[in-house]
């Protein structure tokens, strides 16, 4: 019943608002009464929230784990989070991070999140490698990375300028200038050669 209350309300933040959701509709479209919705979450956005949860776990079945170069593996993750975003509504994602704001779920911000951890296996490696330089932790290193992930996606929300389609190739090129500061002159070599596969 916690996954059917989710996915209705997902569903129909995709093309309306929160505040103009209620939670009367939702169980309605769940066939629940409102004490039902709330022996599962406190409010919608709580509902909203717990769907990070499922996307971690989409990511993790994208096994970017088995991409041995950590730079590379890096990339991949950065695009992979990019790209998740590209092909929601933007009225969902705009929803999402209201959510947050309103709503303050740990697991968001938890270092053993998939995103969070697979990030950091992936910086641990290209320091390994000496392509990332040694002046944070790779986790500290992943928390700054995916902060600026965050802000271009927070961009992307209010601005309304942007489709999908142009927003995306943008976010990519943002991210990987800022993944510059971070690396070696070796890395850069790196970097370059792996922009240049086709």
């Amino acid at each position: 019943m916690k996954l059917k209350i989710q996915g209705i309300v997902e569903d129909m933040a995709r093309t309306q608002p929160l505040d103009k959701i209620r939670i009367q509709d939702i169980c309605a479209a769940a066939e629940i009464s409102m004490g039902n919705f709330y022996q599962y979450f406190s409010c919608k956005e709580e509902a909203m929230i717990y769907s990070y949860q499922f996307i971690d776990r989409e990511w993790q079945e994208r096994h970017v784990e088995q991409i041995e170069n950590g730079l590379e593996r890096a990339l991949a993750i950065i695009d992979m989070h990019l790209e998740t975003i590209a092909s929601e509504s933007l009225c969902f994602i705009t929803q999402l991070y209201i959510s947050q704001l309103k709503f303050y779920d740990e697991y968001f911000f938890t270092r053993h999140r998939y995103l969070h951890q697979a990030m950091t296996d992936a910086l641990t490696l290209a320091q390994q490698a000496g392509d990332v330089t040694e002046q944070y932790d790779a986790h500290a290193l992943a928390i700054k990375l995916l902060n600026f992930s965050r802000g271009l996606v927070y961009n992307y929300c209010i601005q309304h300028k942007e489709t999908p389609q142009t927003w995306l190739p943008f976010a990519e090129g943002e991210q990987r200038e800022y993944l510059q500061l971070f690396l070696t002159e070796q890395g850069r070599q790196s970097l370059r050669a792996l922009s240049a596969r086709p």
